[in-house]
């Protein structure tokens, strides 16, 4: 199922602009940084990825440092979402890996959905429509494996890329 969250793309796009970030593959924990949000590398449990907690004030994120890179950054990506999107309302998250997804108390309270938005935060954080349009057109010929080229120009797991990709509507790569 694709989820058309177009005000999300717009706000990642201005937000990157503005923090002068607007780029494949930048740093996203600099990123946060300058956005004013701490960044701690923890050793969570392995069903932990991450964590967005306002402090004091201060809002934090921890991510897993037993991850991947590119998990890690997508996880940072991720909390990064919570924070523009839905710090408001809620000072602090916990992001699990889900081992099973069904209908619960979770789902009906707006939980699921304010998870399906900070996912579609990170995905258009890391990897703008304008950006991998760009990439694309300025990929070889050639190119046989298009996820797998874009995935390393975007500092992303190859499976985050072909979800974002097939999102896009670029459902024939």
């Amino acid at each position: 199922m694709k989820f058309s969250y177009s005000y999300i793309e717009e706000k990642t796009e201005h937000i990157l602009i503005e923090k002068c970030f607007f780029e494949a593959g930048f740093d996203v924990n600099k990123f946060a940084r300058k956005c004013n949000v701490d960044i701690i590398g923890k050793d969570f449990d392995d069903d932990v990825s991450g964590l967005f907690v306002i402090f004091d004030g201060n809002p934090i994120i921890s991510y897993n440092k037993k991850e991947g890179k590119e998990r890690q950054r997508f996880t940072v990506a991720h909390e990064l979402g919570h924070y523009f999107l839905h710090s408001d309302e809620k000072p602090l998250f916990v992001d699990k890996k889900p081992k099973i997804l069904f209908r619960n108390s979770a789902s009906s309270s707006g939980e699921i959905h304010q998870e399906r938005e900070a996912n579609a935060f990170a995905a258009s954080l890391l990897m703008p429509r304008k950006l991998i349009e760009k990439e694309l057109e300025s990929l070889p010929e050639e190119t046989i494996d298009i996820i797998k080229s874009l995935s390393k120009i975007f500092k992303v797991s190859e499976q985050a890329m072909s979800f974002r990709l097939s999102n896009l509507g670029y459902d024939m790569i």
